[in-house]
């Protein structure tokens, strides 16, 4: 038996909506209020807590101030978008900086900032065991009067 197009087409994209549909239910969030800029003096860590207020409360301008290029191409610049896949992000400590070796793009100063954050991403359910998660941000700046810059991110280490 043969289909017409138009209705493969539909059918696929019913399929389409009612899968993306359930995952994006749990992000059905309003942008929260705009975060403020920490001053160009803040430490890594403030620098850290306000990438993570912005990214908790949707606002793409701060996320992508506080960020290097190259960082917020290859963490924003995707479907995976934190701003648009995490549906609630609590962080429950952001530890001192401790200075680091690795310097992408030529930073000079660099520092890694440890944080505990509670994450509960859109596509999954809420999970029954813990949903903590420690991970380490890297931020530089290029001199001592430069703001500091998230540089990458990941699991703790």
């Amino acid at each position: 038996m043969r289909t017409k197009p138009g209705r493969a087409v539909l059918a696929l994209t019913i399929l389409f909506l009612l899968v993306n549909g359930r995952s994006c239910a749990a992000c059905d969030v309003s942008q929260g209020p705009p975060v403020t800029m920490p001053k160009d003096d803040a430490t890594a860590n403030v620098v850290v807590r306000a990438y993570l207020a912005a990214v908790a409360a949707r606002d793409s301008d701060v996320a992508r101030a506080l960020s290097t290029p190259s960082y917020h191409r290859r963490f924003h610049g995707w479907l995976n978008d934190p701003i648009n896949t995490w549906a609630d992000v609590k962080v429950s400590k952001v530890g001192r900086p401790i200075s680091d070796t690795y310097g992408p793009g030529g930073y000079r100063q660099v520092q890694r900032v440890h944080v505990d954050v509670e994450i509960r991403r859109c596509s999954e359910e809420p999970p029954d065991d813990d949903r903590h998660y420690p991970y380490s941000f890297l931020v530089g700046r290029q001199s001592d009067d430069a703001p500091w810059r998230i540089l990458e991110f990941g699991g703790a280490g």
